[in-house]
């Protein structure tokens, strides 16, 4: 059981499916200090290349709460916001070195590329469906050169970047 202090502390609230967002800012505004890692994903929708920003962890937000004197039944009502992690109906402090190592990785993370050079990928569609490739390089936005072994040697094609994914 952690002891109540004067210093205010980091906690976990599990929000309601997909309203990350909606949480945060309905708790911002109550003057709330919350906090919700997200990482830049890319992905491919509708045959074009978009990069996304996801939570880290979907579904929970961090708040940063005092257990003497902010409000906490205030929290429960928030639009958005499901409930407070608790273990033994106690909340439970995640420590600030968590918080600061998670916003420091946030920091230092770059648009990490779907495909890089030398993963292996399948063909999904066109005439060389179903096999094994090699990615080699983004042509444009919406194509990509892979390497594809046929009749025995490496060959160069040219395919649209909807026509391939992740091997494995």
């Amino acid at each position: 059981m952690s002891k109540a202090t004067s210093e205010p502390q980091w906690y976990v609230l599990q929000s309601k499916p997909r309203q990350e967002e909606r949480a945060l800012e309905h708790l911002r505004n109550q003057l709330f200090a919350c906090y919700c890692p997200y990482h830049k994903v890319e992905k491919i929708r509708h045959g074009k290349r978009v990069f996304l920003s996801q939570p880290l962890f979907p579904g929970y937000i961090f708040i940063n709460l005092c257990r003497l004197t902010d409000n906490w039944h205030a929290i429960r009502s928030t639009r958005g916001v499901a409930r407070l992690v608790t273990f033994a109906n106690q909340p439970l402090a995640v420590p600030d070195e968590i918080i600061e190592h998670l916003r420091t990785h946030q920091e230092q993370q770059a648009d990490k590329p779907l495909f890089t050079e030398g993963s292996p990928v399948v063909i999904t569609d066109g005439p060389f469906k179903d096999l094994d490739a090699v990615f080699c390089k983004m042509d444009d936005h919406e194509r990509v050169i892979i390497l594809l072994n046929v009749l025995q040697r490496q060959q160069q094609i040219r395919i649209p970047m909807s026509q391939i994914r992740k091997l494995g």
